[in-house]
């Protein structure tokens, strides 16, 4: 059972955190809460004391020395911090360092893992200072949970709306359990992204990756501990602390850094969407569209190397995830690929009608050599990738 504190911030979502608090307490949990002077707007402390919660907020007395550091004392109880709802300013403030409430200070002092959950208008969530605080909190190995589609108080209906109370409830069981694990002392390398490969000096052949997968599965192998080197190839992605990365373009690239990155690595995940072929001969000038008959022009293309086979039969020992995405047969095409390749795992993905890529959302099979397999329901990719890097740290 974990020590939990909420700090509930001023959004009409607050109210929802009544239910959570006490479905987390009758699971056996320990609860505190901290209420913001806006959040007192939406919520009362007898909602939670009714439960034999502790609330605080910030009418502290400061004649009493107690009072005066109770955001220290806050601060050192909790294994895990949630902040639901978070509102633009609460982001904001624990972006920037600002510490002018108990909730802010609390989290300033503490060592605790935090996990926000914003609640805001669409047009707020996806202002572009909003995202830049966003940006420094994931940077910073803070989590975010959310936000989610949906209608909002303002009538407004898109991405703002907090996560309901049984998808919150899901996820801090999910990180109570992998907590249970470790991959402390563990190096990760993983591959991410796609590949890209020229035609001519303007033109290329590429797919359709964003990379969410491995950045998810990144975030997941921090939290336990692992030294993780991410070989990205070409997304859009915020640093995460503590994580090297290496960028690069084409397969032949992303293999040599493997190669060079696994000689002292205990784990590679290749989640990579790496182009299957390459142009045979790349043109060194602009290729001119050609008036013919046919309307045509042919490209020559050959294999590239198999990225994840060639680093397992180079390091024999190092324990290999690979990722099957098909459109159709899909357990039957992981299989193959886990005998084929040598693998210790492999995720299948069911990529047809453009389920997955791009978008914050998967399902998946986790297979191994033993024929278990585990089905990951259709949720978010953060979900997914901790299910995953759960079964991988039971390996260890």
């Amino acid at each position: 059972m974990a020590k939990i504190l909420i700090g509930i911030s001023g959004s009409i979502a607050a109210y929802k955190i009544i239910g959570l608090a006490h479905a987390l307490i009758n699971k056996g949990h320990e609860v505190k809460v901290i209420l913001t002077a806006n959040a007192l707007n939406f919520v009362t402390k007898a909602s939670f004391t009714a439960f034999d919660i502790q609330v605080y907020t910030d009418e502290l007395n400061y004649s009493d020395a107690k009072e005066v550091m109770q955001h220290i004392v806050l601060a050192r109880w909790p294994d895990m911090i949630l902040i639901a709802p978070s509102g633009a300013n609460v982001i904001g403030k624990i972006a920037n360092g600002i510490a002018d409430n108990l909730l802010t200070s609390t989290i300033i002092a503490s060592a605790a893992p935090i996990f926000i959950i914003p609640a805001m208008n669409k047009y707020m969530w996806s202002n572009w200072v909003v995202q830049e605080n966003v940006k420094k909190l994931i940077e910073n190995n803070i989590n975010l949970w959310g936000p989610g589609f949906g209608l909002q108080a303002c009538g407004d209906d898109g991405l703002g709306r907090m996560l309901e109370v049984d998808e919150i409830l899901s996820k801090i069981n999910q990180y109570i359990e992998l907590k249970q694990h470790t991959l402390k002392g563990k190096k990760i390398v993983i591959t991410l992204g796609a590949t890209r490969e020229a035609i001519d000096p303007v033109r290329f052949i590429s797919n359709n990756s964003s990379g969410k997968m491995g950045y998810a599965i990144t975030k997941a192998g921090v939290s336990l501990g692992a030294e993780i080197v991410l070989i990205s190839g070409l997304v859009t992605m915020n640093k995460i602390a503590g994580v090297k990365i290496i960028n690069v373009e084409t397969a032949d690239e992303m293999l040599k850094a493997a190669y060079e990155e696994c000689i002292n690595a205990n784990i590679f995940i290749g989640c990579a969407a790496v182009c299957d072929y390459k142009i045979r001969n790349v043109s060194s000038q602009k290729i001119k569209k050609i008036d013919n008959v046919s309307n045509k022009i042919i490209l020559e293309l050959e294999l590239v190397p198999d990225i994840i086979k060639s680093v397992k039969e180079k390091y024999p020992n190092i324990y290999a995830v690979g990722f099957a995405a098909e459109t159709n047969n899909l357990l039957e095409y992981a299989k193959e690929k886990l005998i084929k390749k040598n693998l210790d795992l492999i995720i299948a993905n069911d990529v047809s009608n453009g389920k997955v890529f791009s978008s914050d959302y998967s399902e998946a099979y986790i297979l191994d050599k033993n024929n278990n397999c585990e089905h990951i329901k259709y949720s978010l990719k953060e979900h997914v990738a901790a299910s995953i890097v759960n079964a991988i740290a039971k390996k260890f």
